[in-house]
């Protein structure tokens, strides 16, 4: 998935929760379970690992994880005395969405045997259906991210 629909999902939770604790753990949880959905990465990730196309790997996160950002400063309200409204639980909640992608890229920099195994365990969740029957085709599930990321968003705000 992308960190947009990470954050979200992790947006989401830190509302309706209420604690940050437990919208951490919830929005790495989250996380795991929906890296499982296919979502037409693979290509992206087989370009940047086998054919070592790192620039189009790159531009995509930094693409991705700058809609993140801004999707979650819309998210963040300013009440009429001009003060963030944003809780402690939301924060936590989508730095456990996000968390996982961001260890994930640690690891391609440091490679530490506790990071090689990080890897291998969130790609167990990650490629849990797309090794088995294929994942879908990109641009199809980033429309449908993007309108999950849509529904979300009147739920949160």
């Amino acid at each position: 998935m992308t960190l947009t629909t990470h954050a979200a999902i992790g947006a989401a939770i830190g509302t309706f929760v209420g604690n940050p604790l437990l919208g951490f753990t919830l929005g790495i949880v989250s996380h795991l379970l929906v890296d499982m959905i296919p979502h037409g990465d693979s290509v992206v990730l087989t370009a940047y690992k086998v054919k070592k196309k790192k620039k189009a790997g790159v531009a995509y996160v930094m693409v991705d994880a700058s809609i993140a950002i801004m999707l979650l400063m819309g998210l963040v309200g300013i009440d009429h005395a001009g003060q963030a409204t944003s809780s402690l639980a939301f924060a936590a909640a989508v730095m456990g969405s996000v968390l996982p992608d961001l260890l994930t890229g640690v690891s391609e920099i440091y490679s530490t045997p506790l990071l090689k195994k990080y890897y291998k365990f969130h790609f167990y969740f990650h490629n849990f259906f797309t090794s088995r029957y294929g994942d879908v085709p990109l641009i199809p599930a980033l429309i449908a991210q993007a309108a999950f990321v849509a529904a979300i968003i009147p739920i949160v705000h």
